[in-house]
């Protein structure tokens, strides 16, 4: 029996997120063996400690969702976690010791895995694999020293083109359902609310479609569109303070009594000030007064064909200063970082197909040259990690927009859900002498049979 105050929580995380187990022994309290798909991405906001993990079971259930990290398997109701409704798409509890499974707010079970009778070593081992940055087992692992520069950098850029052109394909989707300034506007408005918030903005802009907008502001002077937009955004939102009353006034004057959204949607835990949803629909505000006049179509398709190789011209074109300007000013409503984001995640893929589908090929060229010359950003967990994964100096090579995209659309299609054998960079890495093939490779160094790994794999798609 292993001493309880050797272990916390902390050391669970890294067990679960480096899968340091033995697949043998991966079986449930109630005794059904499970296989780790991807143990999920780990949530450092608050909810469970893992979200979007794919768990196999024995049946040959595929179980998608949230996994809690416990010491003990009773610490599930005394932490609360039974009355909370944000727990329930757990699909597993994973704990150090104990078995009971727990039932959810919504009357759900869910199964306990102990960890403490799974473990891959012994207790110093795992320990030691927990302090290294990267598990060396992964077919990537120091990608830059074995590939080289010229040949990682390659396979990134077509990473990153392949992302652009999936992006570019669902917007052209989404144009066949609705009218290309509305697809334009979700978009922009999407990339406004950042990751904890996205879909809520993407619901805002659904409940206020930019017609409706523009009809409300048409015929106003530019303050008075801020005023109104703001008021609008806000209170749809749920987010008007109680003693807003003369936006209040004004939102009723435009909408009536329309229900606004629930408060509770909205994920405020640990959101920086500068953040908040509040402060980033009054830059949606200001920027969307700034487009309405010509058009908000019109005027991010000229943006784009007047910017040439003006990198600095698109984003200003993005940035709200703290009183609406496009200078980046301390503390700016959209800064210089989301105004990238909007450019590269949504106005030139979105321009690209526009021109496309319009037959304008020289928009479409501009809009695709200027993702190519697009300069990095400061990265996220994601590409940090993968960079760490596949060399430290390989930091170099990220220093374009489309080479961070690449790395986002390498971990989405292909380390997630563990599909090395299809990966381009695991490819061609197993092409080089003394590499070995990953055409079977374990998931997660899991052992069960390739013709069972094979059919995980195509359920997943």
């Amino acid at each position: 029996m292993v001493v309880m105050d050797k272990v916390d929580e902390r050391f669970l995380v890294e067990i679960w997120k480096r899968q340091l187990v033995s697949a043998d022994n991966l079986v449930t309290g109630s005794g059904e063996r499970v296989q780790v798909i991807y143990p999920g991405k780990e949530n450092r906001d608050c909810g469970p400690d893992f979200v979007m993990a794919v768990i196999a079971t024995e049946r040959g259930d595929m179980l998608v969702g949230d996994v809690e990290l416990h010491l003990r398997a009773a610490d599930w109701k005394s932490h609360g976690h039974h009355r909370d409704s944000a727990y329930n798409g757990l699909v597993l509890q994973v704990v150090w010791e104990g078995e009971a499974p727990v039932v959810l707010q919504n009357g759900r079970t869910v199964p306990t895995l102990s960890l403490q009778r799974c473990l891959s070593g012994s207790l110093g081992a795992v320990r030691y694999w927990t302090s290294l940055n990267v598990m060396p087992a992964e077919p990537c692992h120091d990608a830059l020293e074995r590939l080289g520069d010229d040949e990682l950098g390659r396979l990134l850029d077509e990473a990153g083109e392949e992302r652009f052109r999936l992006k570019a394909d669902r917007f052209a989707a989404e144009m066949y359902r609705e009218p290309p300034p509305q697809v334009l506007y979700r978009g922009i408005m999407r990339a406004l609310g950042y990751t904890r918030n996205k879909e809520q903005f993407e619901e805002l802009a659904c409940r206020l479609p930019l017609a409706a907008l523009e009809g409300f502001c048409r015929g106003k002077p530019p303050h008075e569109r801020v005023l109104k937009l703001r008021a609008l955004f806000l209170s749809a939102a749920g987010l008007l303070k109680d003693e807003d009353n003369a936006e209040r006034e004004q939102v009723q004057d435009c909408m009536g009594v329309a229900k606004p959204m629930d408060l509770s949607c909205w994920h405020l835990f640990r959101v920086r000030p500068e953040n908040h949803p509040a402060r980033r629909l009054t830059g949606a505000a200001f920027l969307l007064a700034r487009f309405l006049e010509e058009g908000l179509l019109e005027s991010v398709l000229r943006l784009v064909e007047e910017s040439r190789s003006d990198i600095g011209r698109l984003e200003a074109g993005f940035m709200v200063g703290r009183e609406g300007h496009h200078c980046c000013r301390e503390r700016a409503l959209i800064g210089q970082g989301r105004a990238r984001e909007i450019a590269v995640n949504v106005a030139l893929p979105f321009t690209f197909a526009w021109a496309e589908a319009n037959a304008h090929a020289g928009l479409a060229e501009q809009a695709l040259r200027l993702y190519r010359v697009y300069p990095g950003s400061g990265g996220n967990e994601v590409t940090r990690g993968l960079l760490r994964l596949l060399g430290l100096k390989a930091s170099a090579l990220a220093d374009s927009s489309r080479r961070q995209q690449g790395l986002l659309h390498l971990d989405k299609a292909f380390c997630r859900p563990r599909r090395c054998s299809d990966c381009p960079l695991a490819q061609r890495l197993a092409s080089v002498p003394g590499v070995e093939a990953i055409h079977e490779l374990p998931l997660y160094g899991v052992g069960w049979s390739a013709t069972a790994q094979r059919s995980i794999l195509t359920t997943l798609g």
